[in-house]
């Protein structure tokens, strides 16, 4: 027998993700021929098949079938070894036929093998019916299921449900991958959903069991996986039972679809009377030293099915409906919430600043917790890089509607300033957590950012700063806006900057073909203008201010305020940070000139929110005025008991 010999692979579906790469051969991907070496990391090159198409009547998985018009871009890949062969056939299955094949690279013609489609297996298997999207999703979940429940025989060999549940909820960030390649990319195999949950160990905290200053914030890390893990499950209750009136009520593919489900659980966990006495419940009888992860997770999973209530979810829901004020922009929000606050990020070692109930959520992920929060965008941010493998100190943000916070991938929460508002404050409400700050996103119209140099008039500037800036007095007396004078937003060395309002590009998916990648993140995405310089606060109502930055966006349409460039290079930037900062050290009262002057941008800008025309009711509009208005009359009495008389 010819002993066999490497070959090259020309791969144009799902084989061309390096995650599925990876999860089929154990082998990574690179587009560096520097990074090869043959046995761990394999060449991927560009090319194209002549003479074919791309079909998938499954809607999952895409098949080469011959079309003398047609072409094919993929990846040529290899040498691979000739025992990946037979885990090839294995993943692509019966509907496909192995060929080798010319394919085109930008050096020359090469052969290599290629999976086509077998049309007569195709034509017999699938029917019309497969198209449907909601049986695609149906599909898709029973096989997750079928993979969780195989994974759970192998891993715990309990048999129940719990058990099931909560190896869900440990693989949540895979599950939720697995969901969106599904559909964005083409498919993924039930081979490579298997895989996926079952090839690693679950998340344990075995790294720090002895770790004397961890074990001893053990109880409080512990006391919110169970927290976290009993809003999951009702969210996910909801969503089950509740799919026609969220499908009714969504505002379309392009949001965010688990905002709706995630308020009313938010809702309905905020205020459950027996939630302390659950959680309670669930830590009793487990220890950190001789419990696992997954057993407090499985606790938790069975509280929440104790404590849902399926009326109450309709009820919520329809409480929803009834108070939405939907408009045409798209909007998203992160809070970030700190027991240290900002001195956090000053101290990352923890050398002056610790708290006693997360140690800057240091041990954030040996609890799984970058998992386990991922509906609500959940990470810990150092202000210098988003996602890290490592343990560090930072704030706990959410970033709801963040569908990959390594990859920068969201989508925008709502287009409702109400609903914004009451995430919000029900996520302030359920982290037990001292709040910091909140940033409200506006997705721009334009598929082209602002002028960068364009600032806001100061008036506009101080009003804004009035509202939601921290307006407060000193202990020595003096009345100051907090978050300009703190070092929280702004820095003064080597070179001054205002972290005010920052435009930036957000991927709401992947690129076309992303996972044939190895490439730059492009894919498909919007500008949005986000805004950094609110307080998150108990006492604030977002809904007008959220209204009031829409209408001052769609009206002034400002860049950036304040990068270090900007205030070396442009003059009036420079003047126009210098009279801020100066106004909000010892803050003079709003003239009326100020406050017309904000009001009138607000509701210019809401006038011709959607193509020229309002986009809210004229009621709805004017409650709105009526309130920011309200807002800046309060902050000059405040302002006016500091000033002797």
């Amino acid at each position: 027998m010819a002993k066999q010999k490497p070959f090259m692979l020309f791969a144009y579906g799902t084989l061309t993700n390096p995650w599925v790469f990876r999860a089929v051969l154990g082998k990574d991907l690179t587009r560096q021929a520097d990074g090869a070496d043959g046995v761990d990391t394999i060449l991927a090159r560009r090319a194209i098949l002549n003479g074919f198409t791309k079909i998938s009547p499954d809607n999952t998985y895409q098949y080469a079938v011959p079309d003398p018009h047609g072409r094919i871009g993929g990846y040529i890949i290899g040498p691979l070894p000739p025992e990946s062969l037979a885990r090839l056939r294995k993943y692509e299955g019966d509907n496909y036929q192995r060929r080798t094949l010319t394919v085109q690279t930008e050096d020359a013609d090469e052969r290599a093998i290629v999976f086509l489609g077998d049309r007569r297996k195709l034509e017999h298997a699938f029917g019309y019916e497969f198209h449907d999207h909601f049986k695609q999703e149906v599909i898709l979940d029973e096989k997750i299921e079928d993979a969780l429940r195989a994974t759970e025989q192998e891993q715990l060999r309990t048999q129940e449900d719990a058990a099931v549940q909560a190896i869900a909820e440990l693989r949540g960030t895979t599950i939720r991958d697995l969901r969106r390649q599904h559909f964005e990319a083409g498919g993924i195999s039930d081979y490579a959903i298997r895989h996926s949950l079952a090839d690693s160990p679950l998340p344990t905290y075995e790294r720090i069991i002895h770790d004397p200053e961890a074990r001893a914030l053990s109880g409080n890390y512990l006391r919110f996986v169970v927290r976290q893990v009993i809003l999951n499950q009702i969210e996910s209750h909801i969503l089950y039972d509740c799919r026609y009136e969220l499908g009714a009520m969504s505002p379309g593919d392009a949001f965010y679809d688990r905002t709706l489900s995630l308020l009313a659980a938010l809702r309905i966990v905020n205020r459950l009377p027996a939630l302390a006495g659950a959680i309670d419940q669930c830590l009793h009888g487990l220890s950190f030293r001789d419990s696992h992860l997954v057993d407090y997770v499985r606790q938790a999973v069975g509280a929440a099915r104790t404590l849902y209530n399926p009326a109450r979810a309709r009820h919520e829901l329809n409480f929803i409906r009834q108070h939405s004020h939907r408009g045409h922009i798209p909007l998203g929000v992160e809070l970030e919430f700190s027991d240290i606050g900002h001195g956090v990020i000053e101290d990352p070692e923890g050398a002056f600043h610790r708290d006693l109930r997360y140690d800057g959520f240091l041990y954030f992920r040996d609890f799984a917790l970058d998992t386990l929060t991922w509906r609500l965008g959940g990470h810990i941010d150092d202000h210098h890089t988003k996602a890290s493998d490592g343990p560090r100190r930072g704030f706990f943000e959410t970033a709801l509607g963040n569908l990959s916070i390594e990859s920068n991938i969201s989508k925008p929460v709502t287009n409702d300033p109400w609903t914004l508002n009451q995430l919000i404050h029900q996520t302030r409400r359920f982290y037990e957590v001292s709040p910091h700050s909140v940033h409200i996103s506006l997705q721009l119209r334009s598929s082209r950012p602002p002028s960068a140099d364009r600032p806001l008039p100061l008036a506009i500037m101080k009003c804004l700063l009035a509202i939601a800036g921290e307006p407060r007095f000193t202990e020595d007396g003096r009345f100051i806006i907090g978050r300009a004078v703190g070092d929280e937003i702004r820095r003064g060395s080597p070179d001054p900057t205002m972290l005010f309002s920052q435009v930036t590009w957000r991927r709401s998916s992947d690129s076309p073909d992303s996972h044939a990648l190895l490439r730059a993140p492009t894919g498909r995405g919007r500008y949005v203008q986000q805004f950094k310089f609110l307080r998150l606060a108990s006492r604030l109502n977002y809904e007008p201010i959220i209204i009031a930055l829409k209408g001052i966006q769609l009206r002034l349409k400002p860049g950036n305020f304040l990068v270090a460039d900007q205030y070396r290079q442009v003059p009036k930037l420079q003047r126009l940070y210098d009279r801020l900062l100066g106004w909000a050290a010892q803050p003079e009262p709003l003239s009326p000139k100020d406050t017309e002057t904000f009001l009138n941008a607000v509701y210019e800008g809401l006038m011709a929110e959607r193509r020229g025309q309002s986009a809210h009711s004229p009621a709805y509009i004017h409650w709105s005025l009526d309130r920011l208005r309200a807002m800046l009359r309060r902050f000059n009495d405040r302002l006016a008991q500091s000033t002797p008389t």
